[in-house]
């Protein structure tokens, strides 16, 4: 069974508390990082289906987190989180292994939308992956 568990990593603290409410909310249990680091230390100690991430973080940056995160767990969904991308840097986080991009202020349905999209994909991996060991 999939974990309902999704980490956050923002620096901003409104959008932790906001993020904390909607996700509580659509009922999930969220966790909450200020930065690169924190969430790699999480990480450390704690699996997470889905996370939800910044791309400008203080210190260690998404994409350079994303990286290690992907390296360590390749089946993790990773959703950029953030409120300026150009064109190049959407391209540049697909190639990096961002699952998908959230644009800040996401709008709470988008927001929802994209988290049962995110869960879904996860569920049919468990089911291909249980299927294929059985077989």
């Amino acid at each position: 069974m999939v974990s309902k568990k999704i980490l956050v990593v923002d620096d901003e603290e409104a959008i932790r508390e906001v993020m904390k409410m909607g996700l509580v909310k659509l009922g999930y249990d969220p966790v909450f990082a200020e930065n690169g680091k924190e969430a790699f230390e999480i990480l450390t100690r704690e699996k997470f289906p889905l996370i939800l991430m910044d791309i400008r973080l203080p210190g260690m940056d998404g994409i350079e987190l994303c990286l290690r995160i992907k390296e360590k767990n390749p089946e993790t969904v990773i959703y950029a989180f953030s409120g300026v991308v150009t064109e190049g840097e959407f391209y540049e986080l697909e190639q990096k292994g961002f699952d998908g991009l959230l644009c800040k202020p996401v709008p709470f349905k988008v927001l929802k939308q994209a988290i049962e999209g995110a869960f879904d994909k996860i569920k049919n991996r468990e089911r291909l992956s249980t299927f294929l060991c059985n077989n």
